[in-house]
C-alpha cells in the first residue's frame, strides 16, 4: 500500500510540475503586443507563476516532511507495542480475506 502511494503521489507530483513548466513555456512564448493592458497581463502572469511555482515546492517539502514523520511514529509504535502491531495486522489481514471470499 505505501509502494502504491508512493508511485500516485510520483505521479501527481510529475503531473503538477509538468503543468507548471508548461505554463511558463506559455508565459515564454506569449507574444508581447505592446500595449499596457498586455504588458500589465503579462507581468501578473508572471507573478502569480512564480507564486504557485514556490506554493508547489513549499507542498512538496511538506509532503515529504510528514511522510517522513507518519514512517517514524508507526516505526516507533510498532516497536514499542510488536504483538498489539501483529494482531491488528492479523485482524485486518482475516477481515480482508472475508471481504475478498465473498467476491
Amino acid at each position: 500500500m505505501s509502494r502504491n502511494y508512493e508511485a500516485e503521489r510520483a505521479v501527481l507530483m510529475d503531473d503538477v510540475k509538468q503543468v507548471l513548466k508548461d505554463a511558463e513555456a506559455l508565459y515564454q512564448a506569449a507574444v508581447d503586443d505592446g500595449t499596457k493592458e498586455g504588458k500589465a497581463l503579462k507581468e501578473k502572469l508572471k507573478a502569480q507563476l512564480k507564486r504557485a511555482q514556490q506554493q508547489f515546492s513549499e507542498l512538496e517539502d511538506s509532503m515529504v516532511d510528514r511522510t517522513r514523520q507518519a514512517a517514524a511514529q508507526t516505526n516507533d509504535l510498532v516497536h514499542k507495542n510488536p504483538y498489539q502491531a501483529m494482531g491488528i495486522a492479523a485482524v485486518i489481514g482475516l477481515v480482508l480475506g472475508a471481504l475478498l471470499s465473498r467476491r
